[in-house]
């Protein structure tokens, strides 16, 4: 029958058609009438058609304390569909923020995202560069960037050297034979001019305090550390950030 198919269009069951239908029919009845003409169990015909008055698709009155459900005007049912053409419209026109908060779940989306670790404090600055070690033995690079502040007035603090921080890092890096592409921003008072280095094992003596700065390229993971009173670093896992960077230093103009 067609209404059936198209009552059911419009999310309802087979079951739930036949008791419109048969309301409709019938006219104004109570649960139990229109059980005995569908055939089926009162208590489940009684919970339909609440379910049914609840979308306004059935009234209810009541006489003698018994129920009597009845359908107003068929035209309700054009009303019903006009009703859910509204509920799709809006849900069309928030689906661009449900799209944007659910983005987070994507691992496609995901994976392009900026990982970010902050590090702060004497420890936290130490295990950085026991994370850019084992950064570079996990994916066996040979070689890496490395920029370091070089002002007189950071050198000029008591115990401000990488070595207070850095362990045996850069002998570990020599040992291994691991090119450290090194660029020292010079001066006394403000970073005015930009040198290279080759002796990786004057690299630890460079300062450690006073605002000076280190920042290491290490294939896709950019580090930087801040050497202030309570030091500081960043680690940015992101391929777009470290290939710019890689970029910038190549093309660098060295004094």
């Amino acid at each position: 029958m067609q209404f059936l198919n198209y009552f059911q269009r419009l999310w309802f069951n087979e079951k739930e058609g036949q008791i419109f239908l048969a309301l409709y029919k019938l006219g104004s009845q109570p649960a139990s009438t229109i059980a005995k003409y569908v055939n089926i169990e009162r208590t489940s015909v009684y919970k339909i058609l609440l379910k049914l008055a609840k979308v306004d698709l059935v009234s209810i009155s009541e006489k003698n304390w018994v129920k009597n459900f009845f359908i107003s005007d068929i035209s309700i049912l054009k009303k019903f569909v006009a009703g859910k053409i509204d509920d799709f419209q809006n849900l069309d026109n928030e689906f661009e923020s449900i799209k944007t908060e659910l983005s987070q779940f994507d691992t496609s989306l995901s994976s392009s995202i900026p990982k970010i670790t902050i590090y702060d404090g004497v420890d936290g600055v130490k295990n950085i560069y026991s994370d850019i070690y084992s950064l570079i033995e996990e994916k066996s690079y040979i070689s890496i960037k490395f920029f370091a502040s070089n002002l007189f007035e950071s050198k000029s603090w008591e115990k401000s050297n990488l070595k207070n921080y850095t362990d045996d890092f850069f002998q570990k890096l020599k040992k291994d034979k691991i090119f450290v592409d090194t660029f020292l921003w010079n001066w006394i008072m403000v970073m005015e001019s930009m040198w290279k280095a080759v002796q990786i094992h004057e690299l630890e003596n460079l300062p450690a305090s006073n605002s000076s700065i280190n920042m290491f390229i290490v294939g896709q993971v950019v580090y930087i550390i801040i050497f202030k009173d309570i030091p500081s670093a960043i680690k940015i896992d992101s391929k777009e950030l470290a290939y710019s960077m890689h970029f910038i230093f190549e093309k660098v103009k060295i004094d």
